[in-house]
């Protein structure tokens, strides 16, 4: 039997089941498909259809072996759990189902309910502990591995996501839900090219799911699967033609190819239709600072930091952009306040020391280089720029360790073009949306 976890819809969990889709639905838990919330419904509607107490006494009353007279005790107890699940009164729920082990202590039943109670508690380790003990008994019970793999996406542990998912893939190959979270576990690991036949399945089994298109079609980009990821942009479109997201999808696509001009397009009309989206404004100040059009990049990151306070890719590109107008006066503060925030940030460190230079502050900008440096000392870029502050302040020693440092990094790099898809982080990918932790999503390294 399947034990299902439920969580309100109106509930923001940083993964799982309160994960949102772009099209405003829900996944994480486990809700067959003609049970899940429909528009309009509460939390407690959806509740009394998932738990329903003929679902509940049938279930302890299968999984019990007492005679009579326990089951009667298993049914009762179940009823009264049940009955506080709904009233929110976790602790008592618990105690109604430890009572029910205490009877039959191989109720996986009991076990999976226990989980899912320390879930809404936000216990999450107990959780897995009571899921482990139900594994324990049944180890490839499909119910049981799909609960697991939520609690870690939850947790933000895509690694130990992956392993009860798969088997609930293989316990269940045709199951939607299974798929999209193991895609879902394989990409906070960064792994899209795993996720991407889990994906295309879960479009096979759902193909009017907005969500998993989005998904799939962030995997092609990330993999430079282009082709694949054109043709999806049909589907995407026929679903959700009036959407900037797939104007944005797109124009990421033209960018990872070099068709720059193609890119600005798609994001200029991506404007047009959600003039108020930060991540829209964003997009097409990257792209005119990448073709270096700095006025038009300066306004439309000034319009998107507007919009949005806390977008720290626009602070960045907008004090590069000001760096590159020879506006450091303007650029200090933003990069000071960046760097306040993410004080191991390299790139924004590196920048710091370039506004410090044409400043005329070079020991503040020698404090930044060095800053850089320690949060990454492989950065060619920051031992360069170190070296010309050196020479500078005519020490000649240090100009040249520095200098040399550079030119033998730079000989091994690899020429790594800057591209939207990177600069833009989780910001530029609507799958974060459903979720996905930033830190699960692939940064620039310069």
């Amino acid at each position: 039997m399947i034990c299902m976890i439920y969580h309100d819809r109106k509930s923001r969990g940083s993964m799982g089941a309160s994960r949102q889709r772009p099209n405003g639905g829900t996944i994480g838990s486990f809700v067959p498909r003609n049970q899940r919330m429909k528009p309009g419904q509460s939390g407690c509607e959806m509740t009394g259809l998932l738990f329903t107490r003929a679902i509940l006494l049938a279930l302890f009353a299968a999984l019990s072996h007492g005679p009579g007279r326990a089951q009667d005790t298993i049914q009762t107890l179940a009823a009264r759990g049940e009955g506080f699940e709904k009233l929110e009164r976790w602790e008592d729920a618990a105690a109604a189902y430890r009572q029910i082990l205490k009877i039959d202590a191989r109720s996986i039943a009991a076990l999976n309910r226990l989980g899912a109670v320390s879930v809404h508690q936000k216990k999450f380790e107990e959780a897995v502990r009571y899921y482990r003990r139900a594994l324990a008994l049944n180890p490839y019970e499909f119910g049981t591995n799909l609960n697991l793999g939520i609690v870690y996406i939850k947790m933000q542990d895509y690694g130990r996501a992956t392993i009860p998912l798969e088997r609930a893939t293989e316990a269940e190959p045709s199951d939607f839900q299974a798929r999209e979270l193991l895609a879902v576990a394989l990409i906070g690991r960064n792994d899209y090219a795993r996720a991407i036949p889990h994906l295309e399945r879960a479009v096979e089994l759902a193909p009017r799911d907005l969500g998993t298109l989005y998904l799939l079609e962030r995997s092609y980009l990330e993999t430079k699967a282009f082709d694949k990821a054109f043709a999806t942009f049909e589907g995407l479109e026929a679903l959700d033609p009036k959407s900037a997201w797939v104007r944005i999808l797109r124009g990421q696509a033209y960018d990872g190819l070099g068709d720059y001009n193609k890119a600005i397009q798609e994001f200029e009309s991506a404007r047009q239709e959600a003039p108020a989206d930060a991540t829209v404004r964003f997009s097409l100040g990257f792209m005119y600072w990448k073709v270096r059009r700095y006025p038009e990049a300066e306004s439309e990151l000034q319009e998107a930091l507007k919009l949005d306070a806390h977008f720290t890719e626009v602070k960045y590109y907008l004090a590069d952009t000001y760096l590159m107008e020879q506006k450091p006066e303007k650029a200090l503060p933003i990069l000071k306040s960046v760097t306040q925030e993410d004080p191991r940030n390299a790139r924004v460190l590196v920048d710091l020391g370039k506004a410090f230079v044409k400043l005329d502050r070079a020991q503040d900008a020698v404090r930044a280089y060095q800053a850089a440096l320690r949060a990454d000392p492989d950065r060619a870029d920051a031992h360069y720029q170190l070296a010309r502050v050196y020479k500078r302040l005519n020490r000649p020693g240090e100009f040249q360790r520095e200098l040399d440092a550079a030119q033998k990094l730079q000989q091994r790099k690899r020429e790594r073009e800057e591209t939207l898809l990177k600069a833009s982080g989780s910001r530029g990918d609507p799958s974060s949306r459903r979720g996905l932790s930033p830190h699960g999503v692939n940064r620039q390294k310069e």
